[in-house]
């Protein structure tokens, strides 16, 4: 059976690095992982965890996830090599806690384009020859703050919420030529990514009015506990793998249990009441 080539962005830590390493090293040897990321001086921890795998069926490409320019031009390095894309995993990302006027429009319109143009650019570079060859899997990691809005994350659960719909406007297209896209959605992740978001996503603690001060400390507080609930990277990586492989692949696929009752709220509610009138300490207990 041939190898599937296998595109993952946002390699450089996390679950992109994570799952890169996860799939390189399957026994199997069915996939071959080109792992990308944005600057190639950041390899140094996957190139370790790669171990012998590396340069056999792991692959280390550059690509800003930014750039349009940058994306087609590492697709089109696969597509030299290879003939094909099997599967896009859009990984890359950037999170951000705070309240919404703390945070600078420089630093909003950085991760809509790296959250969600990022994605655009990935499915665009990799559709032409998908639907070519009527076959094909694109997967994002998504977040259940795709799902649920969360307080205090309103700009990245917004991105996330924008390749939800992106991606559900999509699936009934690619449908037609037997190309399958879902979303994976973790909650928290014991990764660099989270520890990004802890160590500078409560900027303006001192600002604004004293509600708005109470609820950063107490986002901060929970920000803590909710290392109990926390998976791996590899945890997601093993979920990633299921959509990859199920016959008839799930569009969501919610990767914490704590989390599954809260969605369940949602969908089943068309008015929105259920979420919108949940209490604050609601979204960090998983109720």
């Amino acid at each position: 059976m041939a190898q599937r080539n296998v595109v993952i962005t946002g390699c450089s830590s996390g679950i992109g690095l994570d799952t890169a390493v996860f799939l390189a090293k399957n026994e199997s040897k069915k996939y071959k992982v080109y792992a990308c990321m944005r600057n190639l001086a950041k390899k140094g921890p996957l190139v370790e965890k790669a171990g012998d795998s590396l340069d056999k069926t792991l692959f280390i490409l550059e690509m800003d996830v930014k750039s349009e320019t940058s994306v087609n031009k590492a697709i089109k390095h696969v597509l030299d090599v290879d003939g094909r894309v099997d599967v896009l995993i859009n990984n890359a990302g950037i999170g951000l806690m705070g309240a919404l006027e703390h945070q600078s429009m420089e630093t909003i319109r950085n991760i809509y384009e790296t959250n969600y143009t990022g994605v655009v650019h990935g499915i665009r570079a990799v559709l032409p020859s998908m639907k070519k060859r009527k076959s094909g899997r694109i997967i994002t990691v998504s977040s259940v703050g795709g799902l649920i809005g969360m307080p205090m994350n309103a700009v990245y659960c917004s991105t996330k919420f924008a390749v939800w719909g992106l991606s559900e406007a999509l699936a009934p297209e690619l449908n037609e030529y037997n190309i399958n896209i879902s979303l994976i959605e973790p909650g928290p992740v014991v990764t660099e990514f989270l520890n990004a978001v802890d160590s500078k996503g409560f900027g303006g603690a001192q600002e604004g009015d004293d509600i708005t001060k109470s609820l950063i400390d107490k986002l901060g507080q929970m920000f803590k506990a909710i290392a109990a609930v926390s998976q791996s990277g590899e945890d997601i990586a093993k979920y990633i793998l299921q959509a990859m492989e199920d016959e008839s692949p799930h569009f969501h696929y919610i990767t914490n249990e704590s989390y599954v009752e809260m969605a369940k709220k949602k969908f089943i509610d068309v008015t929105g009441d259920k979420i919108a009138n949940s209490s604050f300490d609601d979204f960090f207990s998983g109720k």
